[in-house]
């Protein structure tokens, strides 16, 4: 049975994509593992009709619309936990996963946690968070490698939302703090947040880490749409990734270091063209600025009292039922 929200200390979000298939098998993989003192939210956009008679066991709740940040922001709205973590996507969970991401929370600057997602035929990886270059904006860290590497995890800039765990005030408030795109751009607006967030973090003296010990699996055909969304390079990823950088932290890109980013990507032309964007992020600063308020984030300073439930939060996790 669901945990009552007035005892939880983590809600999970597990959004119904259109892949239903691939939800059920995230869902299950959550309900498995799932650790005591958490509740489960389900979110959907009117269609799913629960065929597996899971009422007792997690919470339903429909977005306003089928788009995958609405149905993300829905669950989170939902929310009651101290924590939230969001597994979109079709990402499975693992055992024990929980307990090494609320460990970090210890650091009383956290504010994000990404786990490690692995996928599950090759164990590679395909992103532990992401971090900015000079040759590319968020991208995805430790992609590829099968060992985390412990150097890049520790420079990561921010977490993407579909595999990631937050405090809920703080979660709360990035997604407010970003109005989604426009159809056209639809596929790319949790990317969007998902750098927003990073980037609004970071400015409010909060700090996203990597949890090395909890690995998130995805399964072949899993793998390789979420690559796509974090990782395909294109024009208006650079564009509107680098206004979105010029709106949060004033930072414009230089000629000089798109000419840096376009010489290291002479054998990726798609690469190049994604730094020919980036120089082009004036074109989309208007924009920006319309979508994302940067007042919204209360800053660690701010915060007026972080209260220090890990050790209880965690030893509730790790007794069996």
């Amino acid at each position: 049975m669901a945990t009552s929200p007035t005892r939880s200390r983590l809600s999970i979000v597990v959004p119904v994509g259109q892949d239903t298939a691939a939800f059920e098998n995230a869902l299950v993989s959550v309900l498995e593992h799932q650790p005591r003192g958490c509740d489960v939210i389900v979110s959907h956009d009117g269609r799913y009709d629960d065929p597996f008679d899971l009422g007792d066991e997690v919470q339903f709740v429909t977005a306003e619309s089928s788009s995958p940040l609405d149905l993300i922001t829905s669950g989170v709205q939902r929310s009651r936990g101290r924590f939230v973590h969001v597994l979109a996507n079709g990402l499975t969970a693992t055992a024990d996963w929980v307990d090494a991401a609320l460990e970090k929370f210890e650091h009383e600057d956290v504010a994000a946690v990404t786990p490690v997602v692995r996928n599950r035929r090759s164990g590679k990886i395909i992103a532990a968070g992401w971090h900015d270059r000079e040759v590319r904006l968020c991208q995805p860290s430790c992609s590829s490698a099968t060992k985390v590497n412990r150097k890049e995890a520790a420079k990561i800039d921010g977490c993407f939302l579909e595999a990631s765990f937050w405090r809920r005030e703080t979660l709360t408030e990035l997604l407010d703090s970003y109005v989604g795109t426009t159809k056209t751009f639809e596929k790319m607006a949790v990317l969007e947040a998902s750098y927003c967030s990073g980037l609004l973090t970071k400015g409010a003296n909060w700090r996203s880490t990597t949890a090395e010990a909890c690995d998130i699996l995805a399964d072949e055909h899993v793998a390789s749409s979420i690559a796509s969304l974090w990782d395909d390079s294109s024009f208006q990823r650079g564009k509107r990734l680098g206004a979105i950088r010029q709106r949060i932290t004033g930072k414009e890109a230089s000629l000089s270091g798109t000419a840096r980013s376009v010489v290291a990507n002479l054998t990726r032309p798609r690469r190049m063209i994604e730094s020919l964007g980036q120089l082009s992020s004036r074109s989309a600063a208007a924009e920006m600025q319309r979508r994302i308020d940067t007042d919204r984030v209360t800053s660690r300073e701010d915060t007026k009292r972080i209260t220090p439930v890990f050790n209880e939060c965690i030893a509730s996790f790790r007794r069996a039922a």
